[in-house]
């Protein structure tokens, strides 16, 4: 796995491109966690807002490492309003992301549309009850 050769070679936290397949990052998640990697980094889900369905599928095919499913991609065609819809599907995917476990937090991207950056982060919940989180150091000496 190439993230244990990152934690080896130093890195305190990881960020993933977008995801908007949880099955594939559940699965990916209980691989990292099998091998505690999770205790050792924090990992950040890359998750964003999508404008339309059209733009959608140019992403699945031009941008290495993101992978859109269908069910999305229609989910979009089939909204009135794409990127209303497109930020709705980005709330529900940090809701789903925050149940992961090994998850540390998400990385919202939102390309072209960053003034919907608080209000994503705000209406899914994510921020509610929160406790600030601190990567343990290491004792010297």
């Amino acid at each position: 796995m190439h993230l244990a050769k990152k934690i080896a070679a130093g890195a305190q936290f990881i960020q993933t491109q977008y995801c908007y397949d949880m099955p594939l990052l559940e699965r990916f998640m209980a691989k990292v966690c099998e091998q505690g990697l999770h205790r050792q980094c924090f990992i950040l889900v890359g998750v964003g807002p999508l404008a339309t369905a059209r733009g959608a599928r140019w992403m699945r095919a031009n941008v290495p490492g993101i992978h859109i499913p269908d069910p999305v991609i229609a989910r979009l065609e089939g909204a009135k309003d794409q990127k209303l819809e497109g930020k709705k599907i980005c709330i529900e995917l940090i809701q789903q992301i925050r149940e992961i476990e090994g998850v540390a937090g998400i990385h919202v991207m939102a390309y072209r549309q960053e003034e919907l950056v608080s209000d994503i982060i705000t209406s899914s919940g994510i921020m509610r009850n929160r406790a600030p989180r601190r990567a343990a150091k290491e004792r010297t000496g």
